[in-house]
C-alpha cells in the first residue's frame, strides 16, 4: 500500500487521436522512480476535466491540485505519473464536466504497477457522465488489425472476413480481441459498416463506439 505521504510526479504529453505528435513537459525523472501512464479519452460530448489523486489519501478529489488534464470531445491526453516506493500506484480518478461543473463520475481506486498503461475514458449513459477505466494489452499481430471495443450502448460487433465472427457488446464493458484481415468492408457495428484504413495493420487499437459509429480510435501500447 502506497503511503500517504507518497509524492506523485507528473509529467505530461498530449497526442490527438489522430496520431499525431507528442512532446514531453515534464522535467526529467529520476532513474530509480517507478512510472505508469494513463491515456484520458473524451467520448462525453463535451468537454472534460479529469482529476488524479492518491487512493489512500483522504484529500478531496476535485481540488485544482489534483487536476490531470482537460479533453475537448474526441481528444485523446496522456499523462504519466512516477512514485519511488517498490509498491503499486492506487490512484483515484474523477471526470467532470468544464463548462458547468455539476456532473462528475469516480473511480475510487485504480491499482497500476509499473510500466503499466491505462485507459480512463469519459461517456454518457441517457445523459449522465460515466468514467470507466482499464489496463491497455497490445496484441499486435503482423498484417492484420487487431481490435477491442467500448461502446456507449448494447450493440453487435461483426467481422467478415475468411471467417464470420459475431460477438454482443454490453453498454459500458470493453470486449476481447478480435482479428480483421482488412482494413475496408469487414468490421460492423450493429447494421453500420467501419473503415479502419486510417490505421496501421499489424497493431492493435480500443475503438469506441457509441453503438453504430466509430467514436475514436486509439492505438494500444
Amino acid at each position: 500500500m502506497i503511503r500517504s505521504a507518497l509524492t506523485v510526479l507528473f509529467s505530461l504529453c498530449v497526442a490527438s487521436c489522430g496520431g499525431g505528435s507528442s512532446s514531453d513537459t515534464g522535467t526529467a525523472q529520476d532513474s530509480s522512480a517507478r512510472q505508469v501512464d494513463i491515456d484520458f479519452i473524451n467520448t462525453a460530448g463535451k468537454s472534460i476535466d479529469y482529476f488524479v489523486a492518491d487512493a489512500n489519501n483522504q484529500e478531496l478529489l476535485y481540488e485544482e491540485s489534483n487536476k490531470a488534464t482537460s479533453c475537448s470531445n474526441k481528444e485523446i491526453n496522456k499523462k504519466s505519473f512516477s512514485w519511488n516506493t517498490p509498491t503499486p500506484l492506487s490512484l483515484k480518478v474523477g471526470a467532470r464536466d468544464t463548462n458547468t461543473q455539476s456532473q462528475t463520475s469516480d473511480i475510487t481506486q485504480l491499482t497500476l504497477n509499473s510500466s503499466e498503461k491505462a485507459w480512463a475514458i469519459a461517456w454518457t449513459d441517457n445523459d449522465k457522465l460515466m468514467l470507466s477505466t482499464t489496463t491497455q494489452q497490445s496484441s499486435n499481430l503482423a498484417n492484420h488489425y487487431r481490435i477491442r471495443v467500448f461502446s456507449h450502448q448494447d450493440t453487435r460487433v461483426q467481422i467478415v472476413s475468411s471467417m464470420v465472427s459475431t460477438m454482443e457488446v454490453k453498454k459500458g464493458q470493453l470486449s476481447t480481441y478480435m482479428t480483421m484481415e482488412n482494413c475496408s468492408g469487414e468490421l460492423f457495428f450493429g447494421a453500420e459498416a467501419i473503415s479502419l484504413c486510417d490505421l496501421d495493420a499489424g497493431k492493435s487499437y480500443l475503438l469506441i463506439t457509441n453503438g453504430e459509429d466509430l467514436l475514436v480510435a486509439a492505438e494500444e501500447k
